[in-house]
């Protein structure tokens, strides 16, 4: 298949399947607190959720669904289940419920981890994987999805419907999962080194500490904006910015100088070399 988007949901088109069944909650960390609480916010609350200690249980218990430590418990009562630990944790984790799983719908959330691995572990389960990036935490998560080999279309639906009560969605092959992985997953990283240059540069220049995290994030928040609704290439905009001789080109200049964009493609390529390699020793 050709291009990146096999399925998508359109940014702004609210998307929704009626989501029916018990969804639990393996691993209830920032990831999986994130989706709790989008789709409680969309009206669902058919939920069970697991965490490690009684601390982050009753850290969780704002939240008004049961939270318990008993992962067999959680699977036993539902009938989609979000593995949300961190990926090597998975194997341990697959082989504890795995006899619980027999027709039922698991999507996994961890990083590296393959549907043909997951299949391989769990006869006669439904397998997506997911990537969603820490953005989730404000419902403006950007959410990859590969179905395994097993997966339905409805299922494909139901996995959209989930990751859209936390942001968007593009379904993509498996193949593309590390690369994404490096790529949006990692994402929010390097805008935030970005954006902490860009207020140490802020305060070189004398603007105060506040107001230079202000303008900064404004900018950023404005320039998203700008790209997503007017649809006109990053470059074609930049030139809007430009003048003769100006303020800008000088900043331009020094960027290119120091090599600013082999930079970042450098740290996003590293970055991919690096889930591959997770990727290939995970899945052994």
């Amino acid at each position: 298949m050709n291009g990146l988007l096999l399925n998508s949901k359109p940014l702004g088109e609210v998307y929704w399947f009626r989501l029916s069944g018990k969804v639990a909650v393996i691993g209830a960390g920032k990831i999986g607190e994130a989706i709790i609480k989008g789709l409680i916010a969309k009206g669902f609350r058919d939920l069970v959720a697991t965490c490690r200690s009684e601390r982050r249980r009753k850290q969780l218990s704002y939240l008004g669904i049961p939270i318990i430590l008993n992962n067999r418990e959680a699977v036993a009562k539902s009938n989609i289940i979000i593995i949300s630990v961190k990926p090597h944790q998975v194997r341990g984790v697959l082989k504890e419920v795995r006899d619980l799983l027999n027709n039922k719908l698991l999507i996994s959330v961890a990083a590296s981890i393959t549907t043909k691995f997951i299949e391989g572990l769990v006869r006669g389960v439904r397998v997506i994987r997911a990537m969603p990036n820490i953005n989730a935490l404000v419902g403006e998560s950007i959410t990859a999805i590969s179905p395994g080999s097993t997966a339905k279309e409805e299922d494909v639906k139901l996995a959209m419907e989930i990751f859209g009560s936390i942001g968007e969605c593009v379904v993509v092959e498996e193949e593309l999962m590390d690369a994404i992985t490096a790529y949006s997953g990692s994402g929010p990283a390097y805008v935030l080194a970005f954006l902490e240059s860009l207020v140490y540069a802020g305060l070189r220049i004398g603007i105060p500490r506040d107001k230079a995290l202000e303008l900064a994030i404004r900018t950023l928040i404005g320039t998203s904006r700008l790209i997503s609704e007017t649809k006109v290439h990053p470059a074609q905009l930049r030139e809007l910015v430009i003048t003769p001789g100006g303020v800008t080109i000088e900043a331009l200049y020094a960027l290119e100088r120091n090599g600013f964009k082999a930079t970042i493609m450098d740290a996003v390529y590293e970055a991919y070399k690096r889930a591959k390699e997770l990727s290939e020793r995970l899945n052994k």
